[in-house]
């Protein structure tokens, strides 16, 4: 399956492109998850050497087209810009990814009504807290979708990254959208000591849904 390739922001894809460019065997491998969707996506296998030997911010992005590895191309205003070499830019922020492109739908914006739950880490927030964020969705004109949230704090967890078992706090994210006939739930498994998400499953519109697990973050990476 070939993605479009839209650029968010100046010329970020082609920049985390060149960074990679001298395409290790981690960077080569993730973009031929994508390549071979259509043949049926197989995991993509990484081990802690292969993370390490590329010096960036890393998350591993795993969805039913594929999975890739996102590098940290930019910062702004907290936003972190996520690209992967075959085209999958992701902005997230707090954890929660408000933007994409790349993919055959995406998730065009995001914006909260009232607070923001990410914002002060979620291992604060309390059991039955409840949010409301606007979201548009590509292509189709489907904008200004209001999505209802209630969290539930599910308890320490143990989640493996790349062999090692970290324990972290677990949260679902229950969720509707009435106006769409949507609904389902994200997850999301936190560091208890500073909420940084570690690991995360988000719907991000009616038709892509996303796991991201954090596999190499600077200290300047965690819970911005």
């Amino acid at each position: 399956m070939s993605f479009a390739k839209i650029s968010l922001g100046a010329g970020l894809t082609l920049v985390v492109a060149s960074l990679l460019s001298a395409c290790t065997p981690l960077m080569q491998a993730s973009g031929d998850t994508f390549k071979a969707a259509l043949a049926g996506p197989v995991p993509l296998k990484l081990s802690r050497e292969q993370v390490q030997s590329v010096p960036y911010d890393q998350l591993l992005l795993d969805t039913r087209f594929g999975s890739a590895v996102l590098v940290l191309g930019r910062v702004e205003d907290g936003q972190q810009f996520w690209a992967s070499a075959s085209g999958q830019v992701l902005v997230a922020e707090h954890g929660l990814v408000r933007r994409t492109t790349g993919f055959p739908e995406n998730l065009e914006g995001t914006h909260f009504v009232g607070s923001n739950p990410f914002a002060s880490g979620l291992h604060r927030l309390p059991d039955g807290a409840t949010a409301e964020r606007i979201v548009d969705w590509g292509p189709g004109y489907r904008y200004g979708v209001r999505l209802h949230s209630r969290f539930q704090q599910l308890g320490r967890e143990r989640i493996e990254v790349l062999g090692e078992a970290v324990e972290v706090l677990a949260i679902r994210e229950q969720w509707t959208a009435p106006a769409a006939g949507l609904s389902g739930s994200n997850r999301h498994w936190v560091d208890p000591r500073d909420g940084t998400v570690l690991k995360s499953e988000q719907q991000l519109t009616s038709d892509l849904r996303v796991t991201l697990t954090a596999l190499r973050l600077s200290p300047g990476s965690r819970l911005q």
